[in-house]
């Protein structure tokens, strides 16, 4: 009937918004597929117009509802399907899981007050989800502690236990809270499969939540303390001949205070109370066992003015981690903006590909974008289109290399398409790029109140303990025009408000090109780029 083609489409419509609004800049900038041979690759497809900048607003970025939320502990980019059969209706709680995993192989469903792992875990909240898990805040009855448990999906459960478990092993004598893996793990059976479940510290948003463009920016300095952090903890990893592999702002993860003498009030007060929609089908039946009653919305970390979350950060989910000494077969798990070129093409994986997400994931700190990801990309081909025209011809050594239909790389010799085919003649330059990076206004705080008797809406600055931390570029009005809004007025906005400073600009180009080459030989180790002078840069931040 027409009023159910309607319905449909409308749903499509917004399951779209949900999916590319979301989440779909976090697929460009720092999703985390783990590979299983299914990308959908826009190789071979039109290409959305316009290059890839460290500075062009993108509306789905702007739009999105919020980026604050969720302490993302695997895959960022949530998956929607290529056809128009969606089982359930979006939840109106903001930000939530892909609600059509629910199913075999898929999410375990959990409701507050679920009790796991013989009733010790008790579910309080929900922190965040992704691709292949959902995470919740749960308290420890045993240890009267609140912790993390991380539900992985059936159809991953397996894979990913063999990879932490490796993991461990390596990293279980490191106390210092710089590398978190679990403080132990058990399996859930339900309704949609036998589901690995992680037990790990009760963390904070990870730096791509505090660092999205229009919607949240990390101030310089702090910038600084991060990558520094992480680029000590890499150094160290790679000492002991491990690798990784998945170096993105999604997986690194400030740290909170202490919490464990709150109880449930405590916590609500702290984040805010469950955000709760019944989970609907588009039919009208009743889910069945498969799907939770309701869907909870994610936990807000800022919503607090009392400053839980601290200077210090961590590395997390090491799923695709490996041995400098035995690289893996298949194309790495890392986002496609964050695939070292050699990578890319389909060779082995080592410490210098570590050291290129590295290097993408400071720029994506310090500019809010990231340099090699454009809107819904999503495979290795994809990625060297961007590389190659800031980078230039690849070595001739490497040929002209070879990729299937879905963007992955074809060894063996065998048929596809050449990189060549669809390479752009446009040059970018990484330098110019790097000097248009914008930061906080000096008036920043006179600019966040709107003109009087303006019914403009705004993104809400951050509370004040977080001033010299993070800002809500979404939280200034200029002209009577908010950045967190989408209109004509934005680009010119963001070109009135101050750049990196000349001196800084210098040093980080000067990082980012020795790191940016095709070569991975001719990289610098993370023990190099921990002293580069850019590291003792001083500003007013």
């Amino acid at each position: 009937s027409f009023k159910c083609s309607v319905s449909k489409l409308i749903q499509v419509y917004l399951r779209c918004i949900h999916t590319t609004v979301v989440t779909g800049f976090r697929r460009a900038a720092a999703p985390k597929p783990v590979f299983d041979g299914a990308y959908r690759s826009n190789f071979g497809k039109l290409k959305i117009p316009g290059q890839p900048t460290l500075g062009r607003p993108i509306l789905s970025i702007i739009m999105c509802p919020s980026f604050n939320c969720a302490m993302k502990t695997d895959a960022d980019c949530q998956s929607v399907r290529s056809d128009d059969s969606f089982r359930y209706l979006l939840p109106q709680v903001g930000d939530s899981e892909e609600v059509e995993r629910y199913e075999k192989g898929g999410f375990h469903p959990v409701h507050l007050g679920d009790r796991y792992n013989d009733g010790r875990y008790r579910i309080v909240h929900k922190i965040g989800s992704g691709g292949y898990s959902t995470v919740w805040l749960a308290h420890d009855s045993q240890l009267s502690t609140w912790v993390a448990l991380k539900i992985v999906v059936a159809d991953k459960s397996a894979v990913f236990e063999e990879k932490i478990k490796m993991c461990y092993d390596f990293t279980s004598a490191w106390a210092d809270g710089r590398i978190v893996t679990y403080n132990e793990f058990f399996n859930i059976d339900g309704p949609n499969g036998h589901h690995l479940c992680l037990v790990l510290p009760f963390l904070g948003p990870s730096t791509y939540a505090m660092s999205s463009f229009l919607r949240s920016r990390m101030h310089p300095k702090l910038v600084r303390s991060v990558i520094s952090q992480i680029a000590r903890t890499v150094a160290d990893l790679h000492s002991h001949g491990l690798c990784h592999g998945d170096i993105t702002p999604s997986n690194i993860v400030f740290h909170l205070r202490n919490l464990d003498h709150l109880d449930d009030k405590g916590i609500y007060r702290l984040f805010g109370e469950p955000r709760t929609a019944p989970l609907e089908t588009e039919s009208g039946e009743v889910p069945g066992l498969e799907a939770p009653r309701y869907i909870v919305g994610y936990l807000d970390f800022t919503a607090s003015g009392e400053g839980l979350i601290r200077d210090e950060v961590c590395l997390i989910d090491f799923d695709q981690a490996f041995l400098a000494s035995k690289p893996p077969q298949k194309v790495l798990g890392t986002p496609p903006g964050f695939l070292a070129p050699k990578v890319a093409v389909g060779k082995p994986a080592g410490p210098a590909s570590d050291v290129w997400a590295l290097t993408c994931t400071l720029l994506h700190l310090r500019s809010g974008t990231s340099p090699f990801a454009e809107f819904a990309m999503d495979a290795p081909a994809d990625q060297m289109v961007p590389i190659a025209q800031y980078l230039g011809p690849l070595p001739n050594l490497w040929g002209d290399p070879v990729f299937d239909k879905d963007g992955l790389p074809i060894k063996d010799g065998k048929a596809g398409v050449p990189l060549s085919d669809f390479l752009r003649p446009e040059k970018l330059s990484l330098s110019d790029e790097i000097n248009q990076i914008f930061d906080r206004p000096p008036d920043y705080l006179h600019c966040q109140n709107p003109p009087v008797g303006s019914e403009i809406s705004r993104e809400d600055p951050y509370p004040p303990c977080y001033e010299t931390k993070f800002w809500r570029p979404g939280s200034i009005n200029i002209d009577g025009v908010y950045l967190g809004g989408y209109n004509d007025d934005v680009d010119e906005i963001i070109k009135s408000l101050p750049k990196i400073s000349k001196h800084e600009a210098d040093l980080l180009y000067d990082l980012v090109s020795k790191v940016f080459v095709y070569e991975p030989e001719k990289r610098p180790s993370a023990e190099d780029v921990l002293r580069h002078p850019w590291f003792q840069f001083q500003d007013d931040a």
